[in-house]
């Protein structure tokens, strides 16, 4: 079984960084009122830009997304691509570097990237500190990973792990020199300008990769290619940003950002724990073709459900903090952003549940029908997990990081136990364990953020039941649908639940919340208008 598909969920990073899904209805412009509209100008003025204005997250939520579509796009094509020519065994050899060095990589800049985003002092002031301190950590983690590379491969039993890992320890130091101009987009919700370096980055990746294994490269193909990925988008990144200054080290700005850091940090290697631990119970209790069977059914729900959740808290929590200092605000906000993700998430992932027979034939074939079961109850998890994720955007942007470290901590400490029980049975026990400590924790984070920001019961019910109600109703017409076209071929079987699913959940979304059909549906048509008049106008004033 192909354990190397366990690499795609390791880049959810932005996950353990305690940032969470939302959703809103529609998003109005978000300006930093007071002193932080005097830094953004003169950020803009040390980078040798204009003044960026805030814009609305739901634009720069979509930019995001598209920039997530490309990417990801490309790399899925790559593993389809490549799984027909490497062998299992060289994913799963693969994949167990990438599990050593993401430990690194979480950590690579102990906050650093998240502390630039949060905090709201001048940027020039911030900005040569931040660099010089995450090309040190940088360096040092990658430095920590090489020389403990062949220390690694012995526990894990496979010797050819020590000069891949040392070989992405390089990636891992190369990559720590964007987090000051990754950090910039993101404070000044610039998300469009990240549509180069991380397309491009991820086309290197995907060309380099399928070449160098269609010429016999084995497993060095998959390390080469993110190597040069990591250098293409350091490259971009700098090059998009627009950012010039000097290495330089403020005593006080770098205690003030490390001591923002690193309780995200703690966050990040707690997830990293909380992220991993099933994949370990699975693969030491059940085996390796049980977790390739576990770890495929994971990734779908992964690509469609939580990847969207990060791809909107990267935004979302760059919005919030131009709001920390106004509570009202940005809880209407996060209410808002929940309505929008779930409208998203929920469908998405009660489809997935319903559909999984056909998906799982349609992009693995019926070789993998055992994951099928599996697929269905991760799907409904991801539901429960994007449903509470954008909370930590909020106890991020207020300036709690460490009210996540303890959540971790603790569901950490809750999931190990079932988990590991789970697996003495079978994977499908196993996603089971995963939904219902999920649930427990859905419940704590809200209850956490209702004591911090005072955000009732009711108001996240409604915000929640509005998509819902829209989107149950459409599960279980798409369950009787399946039961009646079961017998069709697997394609054509998805593409009609694909089909009538959309059409019944947004019919019954224009009763449950007709205002953001309402919005959704102007928003197209304003960006359709303005295509249309600008193709009009290149058309009058010719070549």
């Amino acid at each position: 079984m192909q354990v190397g598909t366990a690499m795609v969920r390791r880049a959810l990073g932005g996950v353990v960084t305690g940032s969470e899904p939302g959703g809103r209805r529609r998003s109005e412009p978000v300006r930093a009122s007071g002193p932080e509209e005097t830094d953004v100008a003169a950020a803009a003025e040390a980078g040798g830009g204009d003044t960026p204005s805030m814009p609305s997250t739901g634009r720069q939520t979509l930019w995001n997304y598209l920039i997530f579509a490309l990417s990801k796009s490309s790399t899925l094509l790559m593993t389809i691509v490549v799984a027909r020519i490497l062998t299992p065994t060289e994913f799963g050899v693969f994949a167990l570097a990438v599990l050593v060095v993401n430990l690194f990589d979480y950590v690579k800049d102990l906050g650093v990237a998240s502390a630039l985003v949060q905090n709201r002092r001048d940027w020039r002031v911030l900005a040569p500190t931040g660099l010089t301190l995450s090309v040190l950590f940088g360096l040092l983690a990658s430095g920590l990973l090489a020389a403990f590379a062949g220390v690694a491969a012995n526990i894990l039993g496979e010797p050819e792990l020590t000069n891949l890992i040392r070989v992405l320890a390089i990636g891992l130091a190369i990559s720590a020199l964007s987090v000051v101009p990754s950090a910039w987009l993101r404070r000044s919700m610039n998300f469009s300008a990240r549509l180069m370096p991380e397309f491009v980055g991820a086309l290197t990746k995907t060309g380099l990769t399928i070449g160098l294994a269609a010429a016999g490269f084995g497993v060095w193909s998959l390390a080469y290619g993110q190597l040069a990925a990591s250098i293409v988008m350091t490259i971009l990144y700098w090059w998009v940003a627009h950012v010039r200054f000097g290495l330089s080290l403020d005593g006080p700005v770098a205690r003030e950002l490390i001591r923002f850091g690193l309780p995200v940090t703690a966050v990040t290697l707690l997830a990293y724990a909380i992220y991993n631990v099933d994949y370990l119970a699975v693969g030491e209790r059940l085996g390796a073709t049980e977790l390739g069977l576990y770890t495929l059914a994971y990734r779908i729900p992964e690509l469609v459900v939580l990847s969207l959740c990060v791809v909107v808290s990267e935004v979302l929590f760059s919005a919030l903090s131009g709001l920390q200092h106004d509570r009202a605000a940005l809880t209407a906000h996060y209410l808002q952003a929940l309505t929008v993700v779930a409208a998203l998430t929920i469908p998405i992932g009660l489809g997935l549940a319903v559909a999984a027979q056909p998906v799982v034939a349609t992009m693995y074939g019926s070789q993998y029908a055992e994951s099928a079961p599996i697929l269905s109850v991760l799907a409904v998890f991801t539901v429960v997990y994007s449903a509470s994720f954008h909370a930590g955007d909020v106890f991020k942007a207020i300036g709690r990081p460490g009210i996540l470290t303890a959540i971790n901590a603790g569901k950490l400490a809750v999931l190990i136990g079932p988990i590991w029980w789970a697996a003495g049975h079978s994977a499908l026990m196993v996603a089971w364990a995963l939904l219902a400590v999920e649930v427990l924790h859905f419940l704590v984070r809200m209850s956490v953020l209702r004591w911090l920001t005072g955000t009732g019961w009711g108001a996240v019910a409604g915000a929640l039941w509005r998509p819902a109600a829209a989107a149950l109703p459409m599960g279980l017409v798409l369950l009787a649908l399946a039961r009646v076209i079961d017998r069709l071929a697997d394609p054509l079987e998805l593409l009609l639940l694909v089909v009538v699913g959309v059409v019944v959940y947004v019919l019954l979304l224009r009763f449950t919340a007709p205002q953001l059909v309402k919005t959704a549906y102007g928003a197209v048509r304003r960006r359709l208008s303005r295509s249309a008049g600008t193709s009009e106008n290149r058309v009058k004033e010719g070549p």
